[in-house]
């Protein structure tokens, strides 16, 4: 501790400028963070300088810095099913109901459009020549020969791209007598029955199948009416 020089007889005083001495003794009087203290232990404001910059920088340096929490991403909703609209012609895989892959019974089908138009035009043929009752049954059996051969057809069409329907002009004309004409419409019926029957066991296609089915039903009850018009001549 430094001692000011007294005179003589005097107690010896303390430099109060003297960083130990006034924390010593200001620590008798008072904690020294005591709030309010109007004194704080170092160098007076105007001696503190401020840190040069390099050590600035190395106190920044040696405060750890916070990890930035990376803003969470929201959570990815599940994948909607690729629709077919975004893939290429080339990568479609077959239709099941009468696509490419039906195009085997083409020409099956290109018989049975010959053979419907042919009846079509048959029972109009005959109607025109019959009495009435007979007539209006014939005409009527000749809108739905016609019908069948539009759905197979349109079965032609939907396979394979191509129109198919044959002209009116190659369609043959019934002659003879009316009984014997109606007794070779009841056996083409007959026939024509089984023959789709047996084309839908063998057809992979179930639209085809179906559509054989249902024709092969009609033809049936064709044969049916043929026979009573038979019955009443």
């Amino acid at each position: 501790m430094t001692q000011v020089p007294t005179p003589a007889g005097s107690p010896p005083t303390v430099d109060g400028r003297n960083e130990q001495d006034f924390a010593r003794i200001w620590g008798r009087v008072m904690p020294l963070e005591q709030a309010g203290c109007p004194i704080r232990v170092g160098r007076p404001p105007e001696e503190s300088p401020s840190a040069p910059p390099q050590e600035r920088e190395d106190m920044c340096s040696s405060t750890p810095a916070v990890p930035e929490v990376p803003t969470p991403l929201p959570c990815p909703r599940e994948a909607p099913p690729l629709s077919r609209a975004h893939i290429s012609p080339a990568a479609q895989p077959d239709v099941p109901l009468l696509g490419a892959g039906s195009a085997v019974y083409g020409e099956q089908l290109q018989t049975y459009i010959d053979q419907e138009a042919a009846d079509w035009r048959t029972y109009l043929s005959l109607s025109r020549r019959s009495p009435g009752g007979c007539a209006r049954v014939l005409a009527a059996m000749a809108a739905e020969e016609r019908r069948h051969a539009k759905r197979l057809s349109a079965a032609y069409f939907l396979i394979s791209g191509v129109r198919y329907f044959p002209s009116e002009a190659s369609l043959p004309t019934p002659r003879g007598a009316l009984p014997a004409a109606l007794r070779q419409c009841f056996c083409a019926e007959q026939r024509g029955a089984l023959a789709y029957l047996a084309a839908a066991e063998e057809c992979s296609d179930p639209a085809l199948r179906a559509l054989y089915q249902e024709l092969a039903r009609d033809e049936a009850r064709h044969a049916q009416l043929l026979r009573e018009l038979v019955e009443e001549l």
